[in-house]
């Protein structure tokens, strides 16, 4: 059973919008260069504030064509970020990419995640509970992190640096096809 459900205020019900689509952050939205490649730098530098109080300079690159995507999949969808990264690093990136809050209307943490024996976070979507199940998809590199719920997953090639990436063209195509 689930410690601790959320229930997600909808920004958007008013407008028709019924469906919600969650992403996962690292490796689909985003990833961390932990190691830079000559000549590649990353896309951005973020001052990252860890909770000790350290401040990490961490390189970052954002998923080709984020913006064109969430920007029309949010004329049909409710978008949430659920990610397994504490929220202390993901607000950062989060807010680098969405800086006017327009494209993410909620973010869910580690917190949220299901821990299991083997330190693997999973996505139980359950955790959400005002949200029928058949409303719900979560995009995401990880396919264990929509385990208990697969036919509501669907998943992406992980992305690390390459800008010739096309998987949210892909994507973008799929979900306006879907709605």
């Amino acid at each position: 059973m689930l410690d601790k459900q959320i229930e997600l205020k909808l920004t958007k019900k008013g407008k028709g919008i019924n469906k919600v689509l969650i992403f996962d952050l690292d490796e689909t939205l985003a990833h961390c260069v932990r190691q830079e490649i000559p000549n590649q730098p990353p896309d951005v530098r973020l001052n990252i504030h860890t909770q000790t109080g350290k401040v990490l300079n961490a390189g970052f690159n954002v998923r080709p064509y984020t913006h064109e995507m969430l920007k029309e999949v949010n004329k049909f969808y409710e978008v949430v970020v659920f990610t397994a990264s504490h929220k202390w690093y993901a607000d950062v990136i989060l807010d680098y990419i969405d800086p006017h809050n327009e494209y993410f209307q909620h973010r869910l943490y580690r917190e949220s995640c299901i821990k299991t024996t083997d330190n693997v976070y999973i996505k139980d979507l359950r955790v959400i509970k005002n949200i029928d199940m058949k409303d719900m998809i979560l995009v995401d590199n990880a396919i264990y992190s929509f385990g208990f719920q697969l036919s509501n997953g669907i998943p992406i090639i992980p992305f690390k640096h390459d800008k010739t990436d096309n998987e949210f063209l892909f994507l973008k195509r799929f979900l306006l096809d879907c709605h």
